[in-house]
């Protein structure tokens, strides 16, 4: 039976990887696709110039960041965990993507880059990158002991592999699939978004009593 599904699958994504997307009305999505990657780039290379100028101590007292971003944080990491979960639907079940007017979702999910190592859907690594995430967050938050500390370090540590992992899979989808696909530009996005809410946090971690004292 699940090879059944399986072939079924594979049959179904590999027929619909052959229908252009201008064939269907559809953007091919390649100029948001490298405007988003673009954007990936930059915003790795400010945070690392942030983390750097934080680990030599030339970027002054540490702040705590403002109030707004406990909010944005969960509820970015909620969005992905939606992204991710349909996605790795998409991946683990016989069923094509509903890809919207730009990209083609389908040519993307067929291709032999879906899986890392070919094992592993690349939805069900994000599902367990915005997990845990979420979870460092919620220790850093709710938690008074010395990991909590440093907690934020963990969720930006962990948000610049995803993007560094997003501008790769980007690149896939630009020069070797030449397919995009609009829900892994979407994750890339909100993933780009928290590293950048996570930098202030993680940057006042590396004065501990500073941070100790600002925590709620």
């Amino acid at each position: 039976m699940q090879k059944n599904r399986a072939a079924i699958r594979v049959l179904v994504l590999t027929q619909l990887a052959f229908v252009p997307a201008s064939a269907a009305g559809q953007s091919s999505g390649s100029e948001l696709a490298a405007v988003v990657m673009i954007g990936m780039v930059a915003a790795l290379i400010y945070t690392g110039v942030v983390f750097v100028r934080a680990w030599l101590g030339r970027s002054g007292n540490a702040a705590s960041p403002p109030a707004w971003i406990d909010a944005l944080i969960p509820g970015l990491v909620i969005a992905g965990l939606g992204v991710a979960g349909y996605l790795t639907y998409v991946e683990t079940q016989a069923v094509p993507a509903v890809c919207g007017p730009v990209g083609d979702c389908n040519a993307v999910q067929a291709s032999p880059y879906a899986k890392l190592f070919g094992v592993l859907p690349v939805g069900v690594l994000g599902l367990i990158g915005y997990v845990a995430i979420l979870a460092a967050w919620l220790w850093g938050r709710f938690r008074s002991d010395r990991l909590a500390d440093y907690a934020p370090l963990g969720v930006l540590g962990m948000t610049a592999f995803g993007v560094l992992f997003s501008v790769y899979l980007t690149y896939l989808e630009l020069f070797v699939i030449y397919a995009v696909c609009m829900w892994c530009l979407a994750s890339a996005v909100i993933m780009t978004l928290l590293m950048l809410l996570a930098t202030p946090e993680a940057m006042a971690s590396f004065a501990p009593e500073e941070a100790e004292s600002a925590r709620p």
